[in-house]
This record gives C-alpha cells, sequence and structure tokens, in this order.
C-alpha cells in the first residue's frame, strides 16, 4: 500500500501505551524550554546545554523500535564511514538505525533534550560531510522500502530507499523516475537536491516528480506534506538536511523502453573531439542523456582522454549517425548496445565506493564555446599529476529540465545546458603539500571556469570551498528558504556550514 498523505500534522510518540506517550510529552515540555534558551543565546545553545552531561544512550536504545549503534559495536564502522573519506575522523557518539517515522522523531527529541548535535544519512554520499557528525546520526537505512499503486503508477520509497532498491524493485517493471547511477547514492539526498540523472533531459529532474513526503521537522512533528505546502515547495530542490528528516516520497513514475547505451573513449585528439562532441550533444534529441568527461593526464596517460557515457531512446545506427561529425576526427573504443531499459543501466552504473575527494561544480547558462574549450583544456595540461586523478565533466541538462520556472520548487537552475564539475580524487598517503598543490590548482581551475558558466552551482554537489553559497545554490529562492525554515526549525537544530539559516 501507498503512504497516506493527507493535509494534517500529527504528533509521533514513543510508545503506544499511555506511560510512553506521558513520557513522550514529558520530553516534549524539556524541549520547548531548551528551544527558548536557545533563542536566547543563539544556536550553538543546544550543545552547551548538553555539553556537561552524561547523555544515556540506554534511555534512548529502550525508545526506539529500531537498534541504536554504539562505538566498538560490531556494525558501528561501517555505518559510521562516509563515503568521502575525507571526513571519516568525524565519529558520531551514536547511531539510531530508525525503524520508523516515529524512531526518527524520537531521536530528534532524544537529541534535543541533551543537548547533542544530530545529523540524518541515507547514503552518507554528502560531498562535503555533512551526513556526518560527533553527536547523534540519525540512520534511515532500513526505511528502505518501495511500494508501487498500480492503478496509478504512483512509487512511494521510504527514506532510506537508495539507487540500489530503485533498481531492484523497477527492474521488472517498464517504469522508472530520474535516477542516479552510484547503488549506494540515496534516493533523499538526490531529489531534495533536485535530482540528475540520464533521464533528466527527456522527463525532468527527480523533484520534478515528487508528487508527496512525510517529513519529521524540529518539533518531532510528522508532517505529510504535498501540494502547494510551502515545506513541500522548498522540499523539492533546496537541499537535504534542511528542514527535517524525509521519511518517505512518492514519485508519479513514467514508462520507459529499449535504449541504446554508450561508453565511448577517444585518446587521439582530446580538444578537438572535446569541443565537437559538445557541439553535436547541443543539437541532441532530449531523447538522450549524455555526461562528457575530460580525463586529465597522469603519470601513466601522457594526455587528456575523452569519455562520453549516456543513453539514447534510438538505435545504435542512429546514435552512430549522430555522433558522425565526432567519429570523422578519431574512432572511439568502447561499448554500443541496445538492451532494456533496467539491462541498460547496468552498463551505466559506477560503484561509487569510499575515497578521498573533491568536487565544485557550475552550471554552464551561457553556451559552451570555442573559448570555454579552451581554458578547460589549457587547466588540465597545468594538473600536478601529484594525486591520484582529475577530471573535468559536464553532465548535459537543458530541454525538459527547464521546463519548469526557477521559483515553482526550491530547484532554481532552470537556464542551463550543461552542469560541469571539476572533480579531483587522493588517497590517504598523499603527501599533505602535494594535496596543497593539487588543491590550490582545482580552486585556480574553478575560478576561471566561474565567469565562462554564468550559472549558479549544484547543491547536491554541496562544495565547502564554496564562498557564495547562498546565491550559487538557491539564487531568488534564498529569502522565502528562510522564511520557511524559521518557520519549521526556528531554532536551526538541523544545521551545517551550508545550510538554510532561519531568520
Amino acid at each position: 500500500m501507498l503512504c497516506r498523505f493527507e493535509h494534517r500534522a500529527y504528533r509521533t510518540e514513543a510508545g503506544s501505551d499511555s506511560e510512553k506517550g506521558e513520557a513522550q510529552a514529558m520530553v516534549n515540555r524539556r524541549v520547548f524550554l531548551q528551544s527558548a534558551a536557545a533563542a536566547a543565546l543563539g544556536t550553538s545553545a543546544l550543545g552547551l546545554l548538553g555539553a556537561r552531561r552524561t547523555i544515556p544512550w540506554a534511555e534512548l536504545a529502550r525508545r526506539l523500535r529500531g537498534k541504536l549503534v554504539l562505538p566498538g559495536d560490531r556494525w558501528y564502522a561501517a555505518y559510521a564511514q562516509p563515503n568521502n573519506l575525507r571526513y571519516d575522523a568525524i565519529l558520531p557518539q551514536a547511531i539510531a538505525v530508525c525503524s520508523d517515522a516515529r524512531d526518527v522523531s524520537t531521536s530528534i527529541l532524544f537529541a534535543r533534550e541533551y543537548g547533542v548535535p544530530l545529523v540524518a544519512r541515507s547514503g552518507g554520499h554528502s560531498y562535503a560531510g555533512y551526513s556526518t557528525t560527533p553527536g547523534l546520526m540519525i540512520d534511515l537505512r532500513t526505511m528502505n522500502n518501495v511500494a508501487f499503486d498500480e492503478s496509478t503508477g504512483i512509487a512511494t520509497l521510504g527514506g532510506g530507499a537508495r539507487n540500489s532498491n530503485v533498481y531492484s524493485a523497477f527492474r521488472n517493471r517498464n517504469l522508472a523516475i530520474t535516477h542516479g547511477r552510484c547503488p549506494s547514492v540515496g534516493v533523499a539526498g538526490l531529489v531534495l537536491g533536485g535530482g540528475i540523472g540520464f533521464n533528466m533531459r527527456a522527463h525532468g529532474l527527480t523533484c520534478d516528480h515528487l508528487i508527496a513526503t512525510e517529513i519529521v521537522t524540529a518539533d518531532g512533528t510528522t508532517r505529510a506534506v504535498h501540494g502547494n505546502d510551502e515545506l513541500f515547495w522548498a522540499c523539492r530542490g533546496a537541499g537535504g538536511g534542511n528542514f527535517g528528516i524525509n521519511t518517505s516520497f512518492a514519485f508519479q513514475t513514467y514508462e520507459v523502453g529499449p535504449l541504446t547505451v554508450f561508453d565511448l573513449t577517444w585518446k587521439r585528439q582530446p580538444e578537438r573531439v572535446f569541443e565537437r562532441l559538445i557541439g553535436v550533444l547541443d543539437r541532441a534529441p532530449a531523447t538522450l542523456g549524455s555526461k562528457v568527461s575530460a580525463i586529465a593526464p597522469d603519470a601513466t596517460t601522457p594526455d587528456i582522454t575523452i569519455q562520453l557515457l549516456g543513453q539514447y531512446s534510438g538505435t545504435p545506427a542512429q546514435l552512430r549517425e549522430m555522433l558522425a561529425p565526432v567519429y570523422a576526427i578519431a574512432e572511439p573504443e568502447g561499448i554500443v548496445k541496445h538492451d532494456s531499459y533496467w539491462a541498460a543501466q547496468d552498463v551505466l552504473a559506477e560503484p561509487g565506493r569510499p575515497a578521498y575527494w573533491q568536487e565544485r561544480s557550475r552550471f554552464f547558462n551561457a553556451p559552451f564555446d570555442h573559448n570555454a574549450n579552451a581554458v578547460v583544456f589549457e587547466w588540465l595540461r597545468r594538473y600536478p599529476r601529484t594525486a591520484k586523478s582529475a577530471a573535468f565533466k559536464v553532465f548535459q541538462t537543458g530541454a525538459h529540465v527547464n521546463d519548469r520556472g526557477p521559483h515553482e520548487m526550491a530547484f532554481a537552475h532552470r537556464f542551463s545546458s550543461w552542469l560541469s564539475s571539476i572533480e579531483l580524487y587522493w588517497t590517504q598517503t598523499t603527501p599533505p603539500d602535494a594535496l596543497a598543490r593539487n588543491l590550490a590548482w582545482l580552486d585556480a581551475f574553478y575560478e576561471a571556469i566561474v565567469p565562462l558558466a554564468k550559472g549558479g552551482a549544484y547543491q547536491n554537489f554541496i562544495d565547502p570551498s564554496l564562498r557564495d553559497w547562498q546565491l550559487a545554490y538557491h539564487d531568488g529562492n534564498f529569502q522565502r528558504l528562510r522564511k520557511i525554515k524559521t518557520k519549521y526549525d526556528p531554532t536551526n537544530v538541523f544545521h551545517f556550514a551550508e545550510g538554510i539559516p532561519p531568520g
């Protein structure tokens, strides 16, 4: 059955019997008093209130239907590890593995009662490590069910569902939503920040197909939001972790069919190939979705390599005809095959294993022209080659991504043709001075791209080095988002360095 999404809000309780209900009411009263203190003392006040007290984790374990994982427990290391190992030294005091929305509410109220910082985790792929904390991690991994209403085509996903759950549940159906490629990425993080994928040009972003969501807000209330609700507006693109913890999502699915899937590599004349590819793909129909990568040279590869990855609703012969101007420069190596939709997705999937990395993004609202191409290759050839790898990549946007206006929902980036990202990977053994040189190269490369792109930054590629993040992520929607934040989280319980502030 589908979750119910009604025009109401209700208070979840720690237990079904009257004794637990009274205990929860006492917690709520204490939280109210602490919230008033926090409002007077500032956003860090809750941490100060709990700084000198011992946290009774056994009490939280007793209140949960799910389990509480503590340091030293069998699964602690695996549950605590973020995908970006740059932040793996930040270790939670406890991990609440929640089984339902009531567990989420219980965890939020417990953290507020004892002044413990909290964070939600679905997949743990926050680019800037914002899905980890030295306090309480509220982990939704077991809330990963996927349910279908066959009569309407509506799919309801638990707040902890990941791309792997989407692949498994949808595989035997000719249906999809705009999804990602990495199996361990959480759908929650994907949709709350917009949600890009190879279907976006044909069908729009993930958030464009969200029709309702259930969210537990800072006061412990579980709210079902949809339609014209201002909180629903915010949940479609502002980014995860700002307004509460989303415990389920309802999507309107769409039909999909067989595809031509491709993974092609050019090792000759990379600069000409890249520029010609961009021009050809700019003219491609919306039924083609692609990512083009220019991979920097390293110790074993003397020149830049170009990779084209994506899907097309036509045949391999039609794809070959479309790419003929590029093939005329150089023949690629790789895979082109026609297959059923979900079998094709297996070709496109990437492991996304934990690693040390940083990415910096910008939407290209301006044309990706010859000048932009020259700047990209100049900086790729300046790569210090002392880290693990680096690349400049562009995800093709435009078409139906731009059907919506920038204020229809919180996702404001509705004028682009490409989303660019510069990525840098290193290892645990990369010397600090070498890493500093590589990060300086990344920042300088990024500063060269910003004036060429003329668009904002993608909030799902959240960037700890970004100075103008309020404008870059949210553009003209920022002030409205602040008002919604003030209404639902006035004491900034859900906060992080680039989170929407109340005020």
